[in-house]
């Protein structure tokens, strides 16, 4: 199982310096991946996120030029938001000056008010997101690219730098929904849901792996981001499987293994930037060597 850590990119810690300071130290301690969320504008009746919310593409091009080997990828996209043909340029540039180190985690989006303020139509995220995949695709391997779709046509171009990685970076879906395991079924090479149980994870992958029986695909991730907590406290839900004590912690990464979840990306809960980096110490070297 590999797995990775969400950055600071937003939040009550989004700043360059902790950014920086967590994707080193993650590089330093053995971890497979660092990821960065993406939202970009934050309506007033959300402010859970924080006020500061660093672009994800640029914020994992900075990370590219500082470190090495490690996995770079975003959690997720919220793919309508953006012109396919632009991020197609973005993501197969950093995929080239990273070294073939980018994972494309990509979603439909949920936030209603965002979408108003950036002039995309809500209600046709769907279709959009369908699209917009089969744009990236298209540019990223055909050596004269042409589409004819409802939202983007074009024909007669040429698209460089294609990615180093064949035939493209992996695209995981985000999504727990009934449409999202589809999209990652049909469109994905992994899929990325965000906390679930175990229990829950196990009825929602026997929906993908039977979808999945009609595809041939080879390598299909199973990626799951959760929350991670070490603490005494007695009083967490059992819900919270990697919240509290590192017996129970273990426990539940063992359950996630076992039911096939290849790449486990954490967020850490630890109150402070400096709790953060003990935690990712303490995983190391304490959790980690019993998995």
């Amino acid at each position: 199982m590999n797995f990775g850590i969400t950055l600071p990119n937003f939040g009550k810690y989004a700043d360059k310096n902790e950014i920086l300071n967590i994707a080193t130290a993650a590089q330093e301690l053995g971890f497979d991946s660092i990821w960065v969320s993406d939202h970009i504008v934050i309506p007033d009746t959300h402010k859970g996120f924080g006020d500061v919310f660093y672009e994800p593409i640029v914020t994992l091009s900075y990370l590219a030029s500082i470190t090495k080997g490690i996995k770079l990828g975003s959690s997720v996209i919220i793919l309508p938001y953006r012109n396919p043909v632009v991020l197609a340029k973005m993501v197969s540039t950093l995929d080239q000056l990273s070294g073939a180190r980018v994972i494309l985690g990509i979603g439909a989006g949920w936030l209603e008010k965002e979408f108003q303020a950036l002039g995309v139509p809500y209600s046709d995220r769907g279709e959009m997101t369908d699209e917009f995949l089969k744009v990236l695709k298209t540019l990223w391997t055909q050596e004269n690219p042409s589409f004819n779709g409802k939202y983007f046509n074009f024909s007669d171009i040429k698209f460089l730098p294609k990615p180093v990685q064949k035939p493209y970076p992996p695209i995981w879906i985000g999504g727990g929904s009934d449409k999202a395991i589809e999209r990652a079924a049909t469109y994905g090479d992994g899929w990325h849901p965000v906390g679930l149980t175990p229990e829950k994870l196990k009825e929602r992958l026997n929906h993908l792996n039977k979808l999945l029986t009609n595809q041939k695909k080879e390598n299909f991730t199973i990626s799951l981001r959760r929350n991670l907590e070490i603490n005494n406290d007695k009083t967490i839900s059992p819900d919270d499987t990697l919240r509290g004590s590192i017996e129970k912690i273990v426990k539940g990464i063992k359950d996630y293994k076992e039911l096939g979840v290849n790449h486990l990306i954490l967020h850490f809960l630890s109150g402070t930037s400096e709790g953060v980096l003990n935690t990712m110490k303490r995983f190391s070297n304490e959790i980690r060597t019993q998995i």
